[in-house]
């Protein structure tokens, strides 16, 4: 199910060399809360992040999980959707950055979290696991966007994922 397509510059031209990138991303509840990534602008993040060469997705979400949450062990289920986005590269030959991101209910065993693994961007906005409700990351994504300080591009897109989870809930648990 498509979430959302964000061009997150109206002028730019979606004509000419695209350069393409597939993410994963994860939305792992506990109870009613959502496991996700709060930074120092008080705005919250799913974990995830780009698919490398040979790696399914699957692999790629769970290695995500390691870095990002110091979380291991986490199970990828059904998909809950996809988002598009539309950028300026950094790249000097491609006219268009599209990042495609598929986000999926997931699930742990495991109730603590290892040492995080953060790149450089990611440590430097202090990204920390924490467990908060739907509606409560909602709240303070729009409250980031309102303030204008802070603003990630990825803020647009996790919002309105927000929004769908808000509206859709947590995944039924499995028949047992």
């Amino acid at each position: 199910m498509m979430l959302g397509s964000f061009r997150h510059d109206p002028d730019l031209d979606l004509t000419g060399r695209t350069l393409q990138r597939t993410a994963v991303r994860g939305a792992l509840f506990r109870g009613d809360e959502l496991l996700m990534l709060g930074s120092r602008h008080g705005d919250y993040k799913f974990p995830g992040g780009g698919v490398e060469a040979g790696e399914d997705q699957a692999a790629a979400l769970q290695r995500e999980y390691v870095e990002e949450c110091g979380l291991a062990g986490v199970e990828v289920g059904l998909s809950c959707g996809s988002t598009i986005e539309y950028l300026r590269p950094n790249e000097p030959e491609y006219r268009v950055f599209k990042m495609t991101s598929h986000y999926f209910f997931c699930s742990s065993p495991a109730s603590g979290f290892a040492e995080q693994q953060l790149e450089g961007y990611e440590a430097e906005l202090e990204l920390t696991p924490r467990w908060i409700t739907v509606a409560d990351a909602l709240r303070a994504n729009r409250a980031v966007r309102e303030r204008g300080v802070g603003v990630m591009r990825w803020l647009v897109r996790e919002t309105k994922v927000l929004e769908h989870l808000l509206t859709a809930g947590p995944p039924a648990p499995a028949a047992g």
